[in-house]
């Protein structure tokens, strides 16, 4: 079965940071709490506080990583096998997917599905950060997964602005009256769009132009002297 796992951009920094901020916190923590001369006792109960709270957070990244492993999703043409841990995971047949146990949501280009199972959520994140995160994208549109929940594409979502953009172009072209003809006699540039007409704007994540009409010259890139 291919696997989609969690990505080892993600997995360094991660670990930088409990190496270079929580780790540092804990032994600082600890030594200002039992080994520091002039902490008072106040002081000292405040930094054991703080070594119980970022030691526990260490301890906790240990446990998950070493024990009980990371999320991480293995699939085929009809089956997908959600791993919470070593020791919890949900099989799923693609056409469930959504259903009554599990839902699939895209946020801020991760795709997250939440299982509903004892009366417990479990939500496993996927991005482009992930290992194997095209291959699974790809089958999840083969599989209707995408269609099924109302879910499009980076690339579907480029699609349909390029194909908006080239029925607006056709549009101006069938219909030039559509927008303020270049006025008759002396007329400058329009300040406002430099005489293109419109106002464009590059979308970053779509690679993609998209414009208005300029308001000020109505389109025709001209204002009368």
């Amino acid at each position: 079965m291919k696997k989609c796992t969690v990505g080892w951009f993600s997995k360094m920094i991660a670990f930088l940071v409990f190496a270079v901020f929580f780790v540092p916190l804990t032994v600082f923590s600890l030594y200002m709490a039992f080994f520091h001369p002039q902490a008072s006792r106040d002081e000292r109960l405040m930094f054991l506080a703080g070594a119980v709270m970022f030691g526990g957070l260490v301890a906790f990244a240990i446990y998950r990583v070493f024990y009980l492993g990371l999320v991480w999703v293995e699939y085929d043409a009809e089956t997908v096998i959600f791993h919470y841990s070593r020791k919890e995971e949900y099989r799923f047949r693609w056409k469930e997917i959504p259903g009554g146990r599990v839902q699939v949501v895209r946020e801020n280009g991760t795709y997250i599905f939440c299982i509903q199972e004892n009366d417990r959520q479990r939500n496993i994140p996927l991005n482009r950060l992930s290992k194997g995160y095209k291959e699974f994208e790809k089958t999840l549109k083969e599989t209707g997964v995408l269609e099924r929940a109302s879910i499009m594409t980076v690339e579907q979502m480029k699609q349909n602005a390029e194909q908006a953009w080239e029925q607006y172009s056709r549009y101006r072209e069938t219909y030039p009256n559509s927008v303020q003809p270049r006025p008759e006699g002396d007329c400058i540039i329009c300040p406002d769009c430099q005489s293109k007409g419109l106002h464009l704007k590059k979308l970053p994540l779509l690679k993609a132009d998209v414009g208005r009409v300029c308001k000020t010259c109505g389109g025709s890139g001209y204002l009368p002297k």
